[in-house]
Protein backbone atom coordinates (compact mmCIF):
# COMPACT_ATOMS: atom_id res chain seq x y z
CA UNK A 1 0.00 0.00 0.00
CA UNK A 2 1.32 3.44 -0.98
CA UNK A 3 1.48 5.85 1.95
CA UNK A 4 -0.17 9.24 1.46
CA UNK A 5 2.35 12.12 1.63
CA UNK A 6 2.54 14.15 4.82
CA UNK A 7 2.61 17.43 2.88
CA UNK A 8 0.86 17.39 -0.49
CA UNK A 9 1.02 20.49 -2.69
CA UNK A 10 -0.82 20.32 -6.00
CA UNK A 11 -0.75 22.92 -8.77
CA UNK A 12 -0.58 26.01 -6.54
CA UNK A 13 -0.20 29.42 -8.10
CA UNK A 14 -0.54 33.10 -7.38
CA UNK A 15 -0.46 36.29 -9.44
CA UNK A 16 0.31 39.84 -8.39
CA UNK A 17 -1.41 42.11 -10.88
CA UNK A 18 -0.66 40.56 -14.24
CA UNK A 19 2.52 38.81 -13.07
CA UNK A 20 2.41 35.08 -12.25
CA UNK A 21 4.78 34.80 -9.31
CA UNK A 22 4.19 31.04 -8.90
CA UNK A 23 2.46 28.91 -11.51
CA UNK A 24 1.51 25.25 -11.12
CA UNK A 25 3.88 24.17 -8.34
CA UNK A 26 3.41 20.60 -7.11
CA UNK A 27 5.51 18.69 -4.59
CA UNK A 28 5.08 16.23 -1.76
CA UNK A 29 6.99 15.24 1.38
CA UNK A 30 6.81 12.17 3.53
CA UNK A 31 7.80 11.97 7.19
CA UNK A 32 11.56 12.25 7.65
CA UNK A 33 12.21 13.41 4.08
CA UNK A 34 14.38 16.38 3.14
CA UNK A 35 13.34 18.15 -0.06
CA UNK A 36 15.22 21.07 -1.63
CA UNK A 37 13.56 23.99 -3.42
CA UNK A 38 16.10 25.93 -5.47
CA UNK A 39 16.25 28.43 -8.32
CA UNK A 40 17.85 31.72 -9.36
CA UNK A 41 17.06 34.96 -7.54
CA UNK A 42 13.45 35.96 -8.15
CA UNK A 43 12.38 32.44 -9.10
CA UNK A 44 9.50 32.45 -6.57
CA UNK A 45 10.94 30.28 -3.80
CA UNK A 46 10.07 32.48 -0.81
CA UNK A 47 6.68 33.21 -2.39
CA UNK A 48 6.08 29.44 -2.26
CA UNK A 49 6.89 29.42 1.46
CA UNK A 50 4.50 32.33 1.95
CA UNK A 51 1.77 30.35 0.16
CA UNK A 52 2.40 27.25 2.27
CA UNK A 53 2.31 29.19 5.54
CA UNK A 54 -0.73 31.37 4.84
CA UNK A 55 1.05 34.69 4.36
CA UNK A 56 -0.45 34.62 0.86
CA UNK A 57 -3.55 32.71 -0.23
CA UNK A 58 -3.09 30.69 -3.41
CA UNK A 59 -5.21 31.58 -6.44
CA UNK A 60 -5.12 27.97 -7.66
CA UNK A 61 -4.34 24.51 -6.41
CA UNK A 62 -4.46 22.72 -3.07
CA UNK A 63 -2.26 22.32 0.03
CA UNK A 64 -2.89 19.55 2.54
CA UNK A 65 -0.92 18.58 5.65
CA UNK A 66 -1.68 15.18 7.08
CA UNK A 67 -4.90 15.22 5.08
CA UNK A 68 -5.99 18.63 6.45
CA UNK A 69 -6.77 21.34 3.90
CA UNK A 70 -4.68 24.42 4.64
CA UNK A 71 -6.01 26.80 1.99
CA UNK A 72 -7.61 29.87 3.54
CA UNK A 73 -6.17 29.28 7.00
CA UNK A 74 -4.29 32.05 8.81
CA UNK A 75 -0.56 31.64 9.55
CA UNK A 76 -1.12 30.82 13.25
CA UNK A 77 -3.69 28.17 12.28
CA UNK A 78 -1.24 26.59 9.84
CA UNK A 79 1.44 26.57 12.54
CA UNK A 80 -1.03 24.87 14.89
CA UNK A 81 -1.79 22.31 12.15
CA UNK A 82 1.90 21.37 12.14
CA UNK A 83 3.91 23.56 9.76
CA UNK A 84 6.64 25.88 11.06
CA UNK A 85 9.22 28.00 9.27
CA UNK A 86 12.33 30.08 9.56
CA UNK A 87 13.00 33.21 7.51
CA UNK A 88 15.62 34.36 5.03
CA UNK A 89 16.11 37.42 7.25
CA UNK A 90 16.25 36.30 10.88
CA UNK A 91 13.09 37.24 12.77
CA UNK A 92 13.85 36.63 16.41
CA UNK A 93 12.61 38.83 19.23
CA UNK A 94 16.03 40.47 19.74
CA UNK A 95 15.32 42.09 23.11
CA UNK A 96 13.84 38.94 24.66
CA UNK A 97 16.13 36.33 26.15
CA UNK A 98 17.12 33.24 24.20
CA UNK A 99 14.91 31.17 26.54
CA UNK A 100 11.90 33.45 26.15
CA UNK A 101 12.16 33.28 22.34
CA UNK A 102 11.63 29.53 22.57
CA UNK A 103 8.95 29.83 25.27
CA UNK A 104 6.86 32.04 22.98
CA UNK A 105 6.67 29.20 20.47
CA UNK A 106 5.68 26.65 23.13
CA UNK A 107 2.66 28.69 24.17
CA UNK A 108 0.98 27.76 20.88
CA UNK A 109 0.06 24.42 22.47
CA UNK A 110 -0.68 25.42 26.07
CA UNK A 111 -3.94 24.29 27.68
CA UNK A 112 -4.32 27.10 30.21
CA UNK A 113 -7.39 29.32 30.14
CA UNK A 114 -7.50 33.11 30.44
CA UNK A 115 -9.02 32.85 33.92
CA UNK A 116 -6.35 30.39 35.01
CA UNK A 117 -3.58 32.65 33.71
CA UNK A 118 -4.99 35.66 35.56
CA UNK A 119 -5.52 33.76 38.82
CA UNK A 120 -2.20 31.90 38.49
CA UNK A 121 -3.79 28.52 39.16
CA UNK A 122 -1.70 25.52 40.15
CA UNK A 123 -2.29 24.01 36.71
CA UNK A 124 -0.90 27.14 35.03
CA UNK A 125 2.19 27.16 37.26
CA UNK A 126 2.83 23.45 36.63
CA UNK A 127 2.43 23.91 32.90
CA UNK A 128 4.80 26.88 32.86
CA UNK A 129 7.43 24.88 34.74
CA UNK A 130 7.03 22.06 32.22
CA UNK A 131 7.39 24.52 29.31
CA UNK A 132 10.55 26.03 30.81
CA UNK A 133 12.14 22.61 31.24
CA UNK A 134 11.17 21.60 27.71
CA UNK A 135 12.66 24.82 26.34
CA UNK A 136 15.89 24.37 28.29
CA UNK A 137 16.16 20.85 26.89
CA UNK A 138 15.67 22.25 23.39
CA UNK A 139 18.39 24.85 23.96
CA UNK A 140 20.68 22.14 25.30
CA UNK A 141 20.10 20.16 22.11
CA UNK A 142 21.15 23.22 20.09
CA UNK A 143 24.16 24.08 22.30
CA UNK A 144 22.55 27.33 23.46
CA UNK A 145 21.59 26.51 27.05
CA UNK A 146 24.55 28.39 28.51
CA UNK A 147 23.16 31.57 26.91
CA UNK A 148 19.53 30.98 27.85
CA UNK A 149 19.23 34.28 29.71
CA UNK A 150 21.08 36.62 27.35
CA UNK A 151 19.27 38.77 24.78
CA UNK A 152 18.72 36.90 21.53
CA UNK A 153 19.95 39.88 19.51
CA UNK A 154 23.37 39.68 21.19
CA UNK A 155 24.09 36.17 19.88
CA UNK A 156 26.57 35.65 17.04
CA UNK A 157 24.92 35.28 13.65
CA UNK A 158 25.25 31.50 13.39
CA UNK A 159 23.79 31.05 16.88
CA UNK A 160 20.82 33.24 15.95
CA UNK A 161 20.18 30.94 13.00
CA UNK A 162 20.24 27.92 15.31
CA UNK A 163 17.93 29.65 17.78
CA UNK A 164 15.42 30.37 15.02
CA UNK A 165 15.37 26.67 14.08
CA UNK A 166 14.98 25.71 17.76
CA UNK A 167 12.08 28.13 18.14
CA UNK A 168 10.34 26.69 15.07
CA UNK A 169 10.77 23.15 16.41
CA UNK A 170 9.29 24.21 19.76
CA UNK A 171 5.90 24.50 18.02
CA UNK A 172 6.10 20.70 17.54
CA UNK A 173 5.75 20.76 13.75
CA UNK A 174 5.26 17.89 11.33
CA UNK A 175 6.91 19.87 8.52
CA UNK A 176 9.72 22.40 8.95
CA UNK A 177 10.39 25.00 6.25
CA UNK A 178 13.92 26.42 6.24
CA UNK A 179 14.42 29.58 4.17
CA UNK A 180 18.13 29.96 3.34
CA UNK A 181 19.47 28.84 6.73
CA UNK A 182 23.08 28.99 5.47
CA UNK A 183 22.84 32.62 4.32
CA UNK A 184 25.66 34.69 5.82
CA UNK A 185 27.45 31.70 7.33
CA UNK A 186 31.14 30.95 6.94
CA UNK A 187 32.33 27.52 5.67
CA UNK A 188 32.78 26.10 9.19
CA UNK A 189 29.28 27.22 10.22
CA UNK A 190 27.81 25.64 7.06
CA UNK A 191 29.36 22.27 7.91
CA UNK A 192 27.88 22.51 11.41
CA UNK A 193 24.51 23.52 9.93
CA UNK A 194 24.39 20.42 7.72
CA UNK A 195 25.08 18.22 10.74
CA UNK A 196 22.38 20.10 12.68
CA UNK A 197 19.75 19.59 9.96
CA UNK A 198 20.57 15.88 9.73
CA UNK A 199 20.14 15.70 13.51
CA UNK A 200 16.78 17.48 13.29
CA UNK A 201 15.55 14.88 10.81
CA UNK A 202 16.60 11.95 12.96
CA UNK A 203 15.70 13.37 16.39
CA UNK A 204 12.44 15.20 15.72
CA UNK A 205 10.86 13.04 13.00
CA UNK A 206 9.87 16.02 10.87
CA UNK A 207 9.90 16.48 7.11
CA UNK A 208 12.05 19.40 5.94
CA UNK A 209 11.57 21.64 2.91
CA UNK A 210 14.74 23.64 2.32
CA UNK A 211 15.35 26.79 0.27
CA UNK A 212 19.05 27.38 -0.15
CA UNK A 213 21.41 29.12 -2.60
CA UNK A 214 24.52 27.29 -1.43
CA UNK A 215 24.65 24.27 -3.75
CA UNK A 216 27.15 22.50 -1.49
CA UNK A 217 24.57 22.53 1.30
CA UNK A 218 21.70 21.50 -1.00
CA UNK A 219 23.53 18.68 -2.77
CA UNK A 220 25.01 17.42 0.49
CA UNK A 221 21.66 17.20 2.27
CA UNK A 222 18.66 16.79 -0.01
CA UNK A 223 17.30 13.51 -1.30
CA UNK A 224 15.03 15.18 -3.83
CA UNK A 225 15.12 18.66 -5.39
CA UNK A 226 12.60 20.87 -7.18
CA UNK A 227 13.93 23.71 -9.33
CA UNK A 228 11.93 26.88 -9.99
CA UNK A 229 12.56 29.52 -12.63
CA UNK A 230 10.24 32.52 -13.08
CA UNK A 231 7.67 30.83 -10.85
CA UNK A 232 7.43 27.54 -12.76
CA UNK A 233 8.98 24.14 -12.11
CA UNK A 234 11.68 23.39 -14.68
CA UNK A 235 13.10 20.20 -13.11
CA UNK A 236 12.68 17.69 -10.30
CA UNK A 237 14.90 14.82 -9.32
CA UNK A 238 17.85 13.59 -7.30
CA UNK A 239 20.89 15.83 -6.76
CA UNK A 240 22.75 14.00 -9.55
CA UNK A 241 19.87 14.46 -11.99
CA UNK A 242 19.55 18.15 -11.15
CA UNK A 243 23.27 18.84 -11.57
CA UNK A 244 23.23 17.47 -15.12
CA UNK A 245 19.87 18.93 -16.19
CA UNK A 246 20.31 21.31 -19.16
CA UNK A 247 17.35 23.50 -18.22
CA UNK A 248 18.77 24.00 -14.74
CA UNK A 249 22.22 24.85 -16.07
CA UNK A 250 20.67 27.34 -18.50
CA UNK A 251 18.55 28.96 -15.75
CA UNK A 252 21.61 29.52 -13.56
CA UNK A 253 24.25 30.28 -16.17
CA UNK A 254 22.28 31.56 -19.17
CA UNK A 255 22.44 30.34 -22.77
CA UNK A 256 25.51 30.30 -24.94
CA UNK A 257 24.03 33.18 -26.96
CA UNK A 258 23.63 35.27 -23.81
CA UNK A 259 27.20 34.47 -22.87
Amino acid sequence: MVMAPLLDVQNIGISFGGLKAVDGLSLSLGQGQLHGLIGPNGAGKTTCFNLLTGVYCADTGSITLGGQDLLGLKPFQITAAGMARTFQNIRLFPHLSVLDNVKVACHLRTKQTLAGAILRSRFVKDEEREIEQRCLNMLRRFDLVDRAHVAAGSLPYGDQRRLEIARALATQPKVLLLDEPAAGMNPREKIALKDLIRGVLSDFGVAVLLIEHDMGVVMGLCEHITVLDHGTVIATGSPGEIQSNEKVIEAYLGTAAEG
